[in-house]
């Protein structure tokens, strides 16, 4: 995400993810949070993404993948093969 949000609220929700994940400049968080200020449609979606995740986090903070999926996982990471081409 390069170019300047607009203040299209579809725009704003679009990357919502984004801005909950931090994935986002300081610039582009500014105008984010900015929109959120001043629109309160997009500030309840915003409120509820965050409580959702809050809740999952709360919910799921003690669960743990079966120990067969976790060792699957860790294999196919080991068994990635990176080719490159030669210069």
């Amino acid at each position: 995400m390069t170019e300047r949000l607009p203040d299209d609220c579809s725009e704003v929700l679009d990357h919502l993810y984004a801005f909950h994940d931090h994935e986002l400049s300081a610039e582009e968080a500014d105008q984010i949070r900015q929109h959120l200020m001043a629109c309160e449609p997009c500030l309840d979606r915003f409120q509820v993404e965050d409580a959702l995740r809050t809740l999952i986090r709360k919910c799921c903070s003690q669960a743990r993948a079966p120990e067969s999926l976790r060792v699957r996982v860790t294999a196919s990471f080991s068994r990635t093969v990176i080719i490159t081409e030669p210069e």
